[in-house]
C-alpha cells in the first residue's frame, strides 16, 4: 500500500497489507464514493481512503469513533460533488441501509417488497403468529364518509371474531388428526397443531391487517423503491415512502435527495385505466390454486436451445456452430445432455446457469396469502399481477373444510365481498383494505428454467405451506408432461 497519507486507517479498515479486506465505521455514502473511485483512480481503495482522510474532506469526527458528520456543510459538498455529481448511478449500490418498518398494512407491505426485487425482506408471518384484534388499518379517507366506515370497522371486526372461531375449532380438530411424534414433547406439540391452525384461519383476515418486517437495501434500489411508492395510488404506500425517505436520509443522505414520483408511470397507469375503464371484470368461482403455463417451448426446441448453450460454455465454439451442431443431435442425445448437466443437483444446490436462457410464462390465480407467499423468496421471477379483488373466487383451506368449519367461513366471505362492492362503488383503492386473504389475485409470470428449479424445489418441499405447495405441483406436473428431462430433477427437497 501507498504509505506517502500519513492517516491511521486501522480504524476502517480490516487490515493493511492483504488484498481482501473489508471497510467500516463511515457512513454509507462515503463508503460507496470510495468504491466509485476505483473506475478513475490508479490507487487501492486504501489510497483513496487515507487521501480522503488527510484532506479533511470527509470530515471525520474523531470521538465519535470515526464516523464523519454527515451533514456537516463540507461533508455534504462531498456528497453532492462525488454521490450525486458523479454520473454513474452504480455507485449507488456500495451504500446500505437496514429498515425496520412497523405497522403497515398487508396491502401496503406487498406493494412495498415488489418496488424492487433488489431488496431483502423478511417479515412478520401470519402462519407462525397470533395477530391482535384492532391491529388493521384504518384509511384516512373513510373519515369522510362515516357509514361506509362503520362497514369496514364492523367487516374488520367480524374477520378477527370469525379468526378466533377457526383457531377454537382447528386446533382440536388436529389434536385429533395430527398425532404427536416419538419424542415430541407436549408443548413443541401444541405449538406445531397451533402453526397449522394459524395458517389456516389467516384466510380471513383482511389485507388491512397490520405487519412488520426488516429491510434491507442498497441506494439505487432504496431509492427505485421511494420513486415506486411515492407513485402508488395508495396513500399509505405515498406516506410510507416519505416516512422511509426520512430515516433512510439519515445513513446515506444525498442519495435520496431527489426522489420524486414518477410521472411517465402515473400517466400511463392513468391513460390505460381510462382505455379500459369500461370493460366490466367477470365474476369466477375458482376453488383453489390455479396454475398453468401459457408459453411453454417445444420440447426439441428448448433441449435444442440448452445444447446449443452448452456447447458455447464447455466445447468453445461459435454460437453459430453451436446451434447447427446441437440441432444435428437425435432427441435422446439431447436427453442425455440434459441429465448429465441436472443429475448431480442436490437439494441445495442452483442448477447450472445455461438453464436461465430457456424462458416460460405462467399464468396463476391464488389467494392473497399464496401470492404474499410467492412474492417474497423467488429470485428472478418478473410477475404481472391484478388488484386485489373479490371476482376471481377464493381459496378454502382443506382443515377448515375437513373440521366442519366451511359453513362459518364461508358466511364471514359473502359478508366481506358485500363489503368490498360497497367499498368499490366509492373508491375501488380503498376497498381493496377488505378483501381477504382467502380472495384470488390474478397473477401472470415469466421466469427461466433457471428460476423454475429453484421455485418448485423450494415450494413443493413437504416443509412449504400447503397452498403454495399445491400451486407448484400443479406447474411441475405440467412441466414433467411437457419437457420430462428437463423437469426431472427440479424437485429435490423431498425431506
Amino acid at each position: 500500500m501507498n504509505t506517502e497519507h500519513k492517516v491511521d486507517l486501522t480504524r476502517y479498515v480490516s487490515n493493511l497489507d492483504r488484498n481482501v479486506y473489508t471497510i467500516f465505521n463511515l457512513p454509507e455514502e462515503v463508503i460507496a464514493v470510495i468504491f466509485a473511485y476505483v473506475s478513475r483512480s490508479s490507487l487501492s481503495f486504501r489510497d483513496n481512503l487515507a487521501k480522503l482522510l488527510a484532506d479533511d474532506e470527509l470530515a471525520v469526527n474523531e470521538q465519535s469513533g470515526g464516523l464523519a458528520t454527515s451533514y456537516s456543510e463540507k461533508a455534504a459538498r462531498f456528497h453532492e460533488k462525488w454521490v450525486v455529481g458523479y454520473g454513474h448511478s452504480s455507485v449507488a449500490e456500495h451504500a446500505i441501509a437496514h429498515i425496520g418498518i412497523e405497522k403497515i398494512s398487508r396491502l401496503a407491505s406487498a406493494e412495498l417488497e415488489l418496488a424492487n426485487s433488489f431488496n431483502s425482506f423478511t417479515e412478520y408471518s401470519q402462519r407462525y403468529q397470533r395477530p391482535a384484534r384492532g391491529d388493521i388499518y384504518i384509511p384516512e379517507e373513510l373519515e369522510q364518509q362515516p357509514e361506509l366506515k362503520a362497514d369496514y370497522l364492523a367487516l374488520q371486526d367480524k374477520a378477527y371474531d370469525t379468526y378466533e372461531a377457526l383457531m377454537a375449532g382447528l386446533i382440536p380438530y388436529l389434536k385429533q388428526a395430527i398425532p404427536q411424534n416419538e419424542g415430541e414433547s407436549p408443548r413443541a406439540y401444541q405449538s406445531r397443531v397451533e402453526k397449522i391452525a394459524f395458517e389456516d384461519a389467516r384466510y380471513v383476515l383482511t389485507l388491512a391487517t397490520l405487519t412488520n418486517l426488516g429491510m434491507t437495501g442498497n441506494g439505487r434500489a432504496l431509492r427505485d423503491t421511494l420513486v415506486a411508492l411515492l407513485t402508488s395510488e395508495q396513500a399509505e404506500s405515498r406516506q410510507l415512502a416519505r416516512d422511509m425517505e426520512r430515516e433512510i436520509s439519515q445513513v446515506i443522505p444525498t442519495l435520496l435527495k431527489y426522489v420524486e414520483p414518477n410521472a411517465y408511470v402515473a400517466e400511463a397507469r392513468r391513460k390505460l385505466s381510462d382505455r379500459f375503464g369500461t370493460i366490466q371484470p367477470t365474476t369466477q368461482t375458482i376453488k383453489g390454486p390455479h396454475a398453468r403455463f401459457t408459453r411453454l417451448p417445444e420440447y426439441r426446441d428448448a433441449l435444442t436451445l440448452l445444447a446449443t448453450q452448452m456447447l458455447v460454455t464447455y466445447a468453445g465454439l461459435s454460437y453459430d456452430a453451436a446451434k447447427s451442431h446441437a440441432e444435428t443431435l437425435p432427441l435422446v442425445e439431447l436427453e442425455q445432455l440434459a441429465q448429465d448437466a441436472l443429475s448431480d443437483l442436490r437439494f441445495f444446490d442452483n442448477p447450472l446457469p445455461e438453464l436461465q436462457h430457456l424462458h416460460y410464462q405462467m399464468e396463476l390465480v391464488i389467494s392473497e396469502a399464496n401470492w404474499h407467499q410467492l412474492l417474497r423468496h423467488n429470485r428472478r421471477a418478473h410477475f404481472s399481477f391484478g388488484q386485489p379483488t373479490v371476482h376471481l373466487g377464493y381459496t378454502t383451506p382443506p382443515h377448515v373444510e375437513a373440521a366442519g368449519l366451511a359453513e362459518r367461513y364461508q358466511s364471514f366471505i359473502d359478508e366481506a365481498e358485500a363489503v368490498v362492492r360497497k367499498l368499490a362503488d366509492w373508491n375501488p383503492s380503498i376497498a381493496q383494505y377488505a378483501v381477504t386473504n382467502a380472495h384470488h389475485r390474478q397473477v401472470t409470470i415469466t421466469a427461466s428454467l433457471w428460476e423454475l428449479y429453484h421455485l418448485i424445489n423450494l415450494r413443493t418441499s413437504p416443509e412449504a405451506q400447503w397452498d403454495i405447495r399445491d400451486t407448484f405441483q400443479q406447474l411441475h406436473e405440467q412441466l414433467q408432461a411437457a419437457h420430462p428431462a428437463l423437469a426431472r430433477y427440479a424437485k429435490r427437497r423431498l425431506g
